[in-house]
């Protein structure tokens, strides 16, 4: 009598075991025994059952099918796709690798040339030698690093001096390392007016909200060639300073 009530109670405590933790399955049908910790409008923080004491664990709840909790009770949930109108800012964790914050968006400024054969052409048309300019930034973050730190791939194209009538054509292309608080380094090709070159730029974010301002500072350094030569010898273009800000509000 006494082993079978003991093996009842073992019974008992091993199924009480067993049920007592929650049961995530994911879209691909696999399933993770863990304790749910906190739901967010668009997460599920959890700690895993073999080390329910460890660290704490996040999940899109776009990627999960279904909690089954300890008490019996279910939450399933909808596939939806994250849009601005559906995940605030503070909501953003770069940690997890998900790119939900981009930087594409319209950039103006100014660009100084300096001594060289580029502003000479200015000054023979009596321009100016300090242009504005107005385009489009676009980025593709490539990773995105335990620290925060993420890779990018970023196009620059502007047009300058279209306050004097002029029609100055630019397209630079940038490989570069943002770092957490939004300080950013790149460089790349760069193709204009005055040829080809290469454009090295340093910059900052303010972020305010789901708002961030980019501010940048660009130099293409001099080069000589023989675009704005009349007798075909090489000669050197002038260094271009560019300061460029721009906003975006795009969240993925």
């Amino acid at each position: 009598m006494k082993k079978l009530l003991l093996i009842i109670l073992f019974a008992v405590g091993a199924f009480s075991f067993s049920y007592a933790q929650d049961l995530l399955i994911m879209n691909n049908g696999t399933e993770m025994r863990v304790k749910v910790q906190e739901l967010t409008v668009n997460e599920i923080k959890f700690k895993k059952w073999e080390n329910i004491d460890g660290p704490l664990y996040t999940l899109l709840k776009t990627d999960v099918f279904m909690i089954k909790y300890e008490n019996g009770s279910k939450d399933t949930f909808v596939k939806t796709t994250l849009t601005k109108e559906n995940i605030s800012y503070n909501d953003v964790d770069e940690s997890l690798g998900y790119d939900r914050i981009r930087y594409n968006g319209p950039r103006v400024g100014v660009t100084v040339f300096g001594d060289g054969s580029i502003k000479d052409d200015l000054k023979r048309r009596d321009y100016q030698g300090v242009v504005s300019q107005f385009g489009w930034q676009l980025e593709t973050r490539l990773f995105t690093a335990p620290n925060e730190t993420s890779g990018l791939v970023e196009w620059v194209f502007l047009v300058g001096g279209v306050e004097q009538g002029l029609f100055l054509p630019s397209a630079s292309m940038l490989f570069g390392i943002r770092g957490k608080e939004g300080f950013e380094f790149g460089m790349g090709p760069n193709l204009s007016v005055g040829g080809v070159g290469m454009v090295f730029a340093v910059g900052g974010s303010i972020k305010s909200g789901k708002i961030v301002y980019p501010i940048n500072l660009a130099v293409v350094p001099s080069v000589k060639n023989a675009f704005f030569s009349d007798n075909g010898d090489r000669v050197p273009t002038g260094i271009r300073v560019s300061l460029l800000v721009g906003f975006n509000t795009r969240v993925r």
